[in-house]
């Protein structure tokens, strides 16, 4: 029955015009499958049953029928040809696909011989990222299009027994236009689990299956005590295959509008993006004042990356603001998450840079030159250096297996300022380090260095304030050497796997000449941890040299059982037997008998802990803890943050805060969020949110409470309340 179903389908539907003998003769190859030519585009049909009614001429075809032509498959239950109209009419279960459009399913079809365009009742196609549109009738078009009639579309899974979807757009007609990649409506209503509750008369987005395209955004909108009801409107321009613009004017209740734009490009070698804003108004506090005078109030933040050659790039970075304020007051993010370079800026600086690097296995070269804006209260940008250049080449040369590796080291920096002290140095450094492990397991690591440093000082002030500015100039010459020696023992017995590792390590260095004449410029800080007591070089950068002979010992163990449960801990010391500190006090190194660094993590898969704690050694003050707690199973997800410092020690900012994040699942989808970060010693919450989410397959809702008291100038504690849903593969709406 096959065979009389494909010689009749050949005879009439596919190849109209010639005779049927000699059509149907070239339709079966060797292996008995038939082929039905028409044109120059072959179909190739297989059913189980032909029905021939010679009334009207048409043929029907039932059972696992499957047509193809031209990267185009027709599956039915049922389908019937009418030569005379040279129509084709599939009935149930009906499924097209094509190889450039997606797949489309209905319960009755009517094509034209080319199995191109065709009217379908009872209509439904899955599009890319889960889109799917349905509809009562449909017409399709040549080119992939689609007219729908009493339509919908969703991203959303459909529940069983009727349940509606979370949210779906309904409208009298829709078209998706597949050369637009768009779909456009008419008469179009938003429902949330099937009750309207937004209409339009019309409404287009792009095809969830296209690329960019130049259009609207979905708002953001919000409201804050400073700022009050604010709105803003995105427009997203491809201005071409590699690059794009976004314009957003917002404007706000209690301030003038501001404008932003995003700019974003590409280049064969490398890419670059910029954003900046601007408006003319004045300072306004928590509460929506306006203080003092209006000013031209902007920021460009800024940089790209470029390829020079496969070993070599080079970049810049842009952060410039008009003023301390302007950032935090439009709640603009004063953390550029694209911001290429070298040099990061430290918390309320903003960095400006331009640098080139190169790497291979053996060397690594870098070379910048930075200066840096400060947003901090009184601190002033002509005391901040203008660094150029600051360079570094690392190489690092193997030798023999029993020998490992030499690595030398070239570096300069140069810093100038409009008030202050000017710096120049250049250093010169070689190290060697080996290791040797003995048959017993016993590691022995021998290691040395030599370094000369070269130093200028310009406006270096005097011991009173009425003494007039020096210059001096001068070399140094510094060594160390040393050994570490580790024993790692391990034990595999029961159902725990055990790793205890005892550490001690001997370092003789030379004596810090010239120390006393050098201005610290680049190792101000030194926060002792598990990973700085055991380096041979305690200093974070040239201009502090550790002196004398020290012994530093502890031991490390780490324990594994059950399902990946782990526990790690370590306990360790640093003894200094000759010289003078070189630390300052509250680096945990300022005393001979280091302060004692005990961390641990225990990890037992629904609840972590990690601490680190500096414990003084001669009373056992706790001059530092770190403590991080957190607990998840299917309704809960926490972790609370707790880091303090001795009072006793002077250090800048805040001695003690903690932290919380917690999210606790009320049902299925709805979820209650609470963060939170306050300050101890000031007894003030410095951030406050409180709010709900809602997540499903297609949907993401929060609703959220946030309270700021950042201390930062005028500014003052702000509230505000965030609010943003998203609709998968069409967008969001809402704060940022």
């Amino acid at each position: 029955m096959r065979s009389l179903l494909l010689s009749a389908i050949c005879l009439s539907a596919l190849a109209p015009g010639l005779s049927h003998a000699a059509n149907c003769m070239a339709m079966q190859d060797d292996t008995g499958n038939f082929i039905a030519p028409h044109g120059d585009e072959p179909v190739y049909i297989e059913a189980d049953t032909l029905i021939e009614n010679r009334e009207t001429g048409s043929y029907i075809a039932r059972g696992n029928v499957v047509a193809r032509q031209n990267g185009r498959t027709v599956e039915a239950d049922e389908v019937e040809y009418r030569p005379g109209t040279n129509r084709v009419i599939a009935r149930g279960n009906v499924a097209i696909f094509s190889d450039t459009a997606p797949p489309q399913y209905a319960d009755e079809i009517e094509l034209d011989d080319a199995l191109g365009e065709g009217l379908a009742v009872g209509f439904s196609t899955l599009l890319e990222n889960n889109g799917r549109a349905a509809a009562a009738f449909a017409v399709r078009r040549a080119n992939g299009s689609l007219e729908l009639t009493n339509a919908y579309y969703t991203a959303c899974r459909l529940g069983a027994d009727g349940q509606e979807p979370t949210w779906r757009l309904r409208a009298g007609r829709a078209v998706q236009d597949a050369d637009a990649d768009m779909i456009y409506y008419r008469d179009v209503r938003l429902e949330v689990l099937g009750i309207p509750v937004a209409y339009a008369p019309a409404f287009a987005h792009a095809d969830p299956s296209s690329e960019r395209r130049s259009g609207f955004l979905f708002p953001t909108f919000g409201l804050s005590s400073r700022l009050g009801a604010f709105y803003g409107q995105p427009y997203y321009w491809a201005m071409s295959p590699y690059q794009d613009l976004t314009i957003t004017p917002r404007i706000m209740q209690n301030a003038n509008p501001l404008l932003e734009l995003e700019y974003r490009r590409r280049f064969w070698s490398g890419d670059l993006a910029f954003e900046t804003s601007y408006t003319n108004e004045r300072d306004i506090d928590s509460d929506g004042n306006l203080l003092n005078d209006a000013e031209h109030r902007w920021h460009v933040f800024g940089g790209g990356e470029f390829d020079i050659s496969e070993n070599w790039e080079w970049g810049f970075g842009v952060q410039l603001a008009s003023d301390d304020f302007h950032l935090r007051t439009y709640d603009i993010s004063e953390l550029y998450e694209d911001y290429p370079g070298i040099l990061q800026p430290a918390p309320r600086r903003l960095m400006n840079q331009l640098y080139a690097r190169g790497r291979t296995d053996t060397y690594y070269a870098e070379i910048v030159a930075a200066g840096v804006q400060s947003l901090r209260e009184f601190e002033l940008d002509e005391r901040l250096p203008v660094m150029a250049p600051v360079a570094e080449f690392r190489l690092t040369t193997p030798l023999s297996e029993d020998f490992g590796r030499i690595r030398s080291v070239a570096s300069t920096t140069v810093l100038t300022r409009e008030d202050g002290v000017d710096y120049q140095r250049a250093s010169a450094s070689a190290d060697w380090q080996a290791q040797f492990i003995a048959p017993a397991g016993l590691v022995f690591e021998p290691f040395a260095a030599a370094r000369a440093d070269y130093y200028n000082f310009n406006d270096v002030p005097g011991a009173l304030p009425t003494d007039p500015t020096t210059e001096e100039s001068f070399g140094r010459f510094l060594g160390y050497a040393g050994a570490e020696f580790s024993f790692p023992l391990i034990s595999t017995s029961g159902s725990a796997d055990t790793i205890l590792e005892p550490m001690i390590q001997g370092v003789i260095a030379s004596d810090a000449s010239e120390a006393g004449r050098i201005v610290n410029q680049d190792s101000l800080t030194a926060e002792l941890d598990e990973t700085l007591l055991f380096d041979h070089n305690r200093a974070t950068g040239y201009d502090l040299w550790e002196e004398g002979t020290r012994v530093t010992y502890g031991v490390r163990s780490t324990t594994f059982w059950g399902d990946d449960y782990l526990f790690r801990g370590f306990v360790g010391q640093s003894q200094r037997l000759d010289g003078a500190a070189a630390f300052s006090p509250v680096s945990g190194l300022f005393e001979e008998n280091s302060d004692i660094i005990v961390a641990g993590e225990i990890d037992l898969g629904a609840f972590g802990l990690m601490a680190r704690t500096r414990i003084d050694s001669d009373d056992g003050t706790l001059n530092r803890l770190d403590v991080v707690a957190s607990y998840s199973n299917s309704r809960f997800n926490g972790q609370i943050r707790y880091f303090g410092f001795d009072d006793s020690l002077a250090r800048a900012g805040t001695s003690e805060e903690i932290q919380l994040t917690t999210q606790t699942r009320i049902t299925d989808r709805w979820s209650l969020v609470y963060n939170l970060q306050r300050d101890l010693e000031n007894d003030v919450n410095r951030r406050q949110q409180i709010g709900f989410r809602y997540r499903d397959f297609c949907t993401d809702l929060e609703l959220l409470y946030q309270r700021e008291d950042l201390n930062v100038g005028v500014l003052g504690p702000s509230e505000s309340i965030q609010f943003r849903v998203t609709l998968f593969t069409l967008g969001g709406i809402g704060s940022d």
